[in-house]
């Protein structure tokens, strides 16, 4: 497997990941803006994937997966690195940039999408796109909870991780309306099998198989 890059210079190479496509419909120029101050601040740019993305995907043959608000794209770019055909999905230019810019460096291919869940959803809805792999990480997304199961292929994984509201990020400030409510994950998705549940020290964890 390649190696990948170790900062997020730009590299002087042609980046085999596709220009970002963008929304149809924007989506609200807050989000936007919030997440492009984060990534330009040098927020949530981790090479590393989360250990619950390792754990899921690690034993699993390469298939289509797609990484729904996944930002700079660590979980992305590892898929790819191990044969996944990876849809990058996320409303921040900033961030979908230092995908690119990782991807170009590292050889790898990625489809971006810049654009909303909502959008992102709707558009694999409409294309009849299923995917043996759908990772949502550190993001809520709970009014997507009825559509997301249907994007995944016979057998597919869903593999889940976000803070619960009893995190104490919550009691710094930041607004709830970000966090699931304790045990709530757990049955978000009752069409899937539960494969793993963990809840502790306000973050919850899911994976999930779709029947066939």
């Amino acid at each position: 497997m390649r190696s990948l890059p170790q900062d997020t210079e730009p590299k002087h190479s042609e980046s085999r990941a596709s220009s970002p496509e963008p929304s149809h419909a924007a989506p609200p120029l807050d989000e936007r803006t919030r997440w492009n101050a984060k990534f330009v601040g040098g927020e949530a740019q981790s090479f590393e994937p989360d250990p619950l993305i390792v754990e899921a995907a690690a034993s699993l043959p390469p298939g289509a997966a797609l990484d729904l608000a996944g930002g700079a794209g660590r979980h992305a770019l590892w898929l790819a690195d191990r044969g996944w055909r990876v849809t990058l999905a996320d409303i921040s230019d900033e961030g979908l940039a230092i995908a690119q810019q990782r991807a170009a460096a590292a050889g790898l291919a990625l489809s971006l999408r810049r654009e909303s869940a909502a959008d992102t959803i709707a558009w694999a809805t409409a294309h009849d796109s299923h995917f043996a792999l759908i990772i949502v990480c550190w993001v809520l997304l709970r009014e997507h909870f009825p559509a997301v199961p249907r994007l995944l292929a016979p057998g597919g994984r869903l593999v889940y991780k976000t803070y619960n509201a009893e995190h104490p990020r919550f009691c710094e400030g930041h607004s709830l309306r970000y966090a699931l409510d304790p045990g709530e994950l757990r049955s978000a998705f009752p069409a899937l099998q539960t494969l793993l549940y963990r809840e502790s020290e306000g973050v919850a964890e899911l994976i999930a198989r779709a029947a066939g």
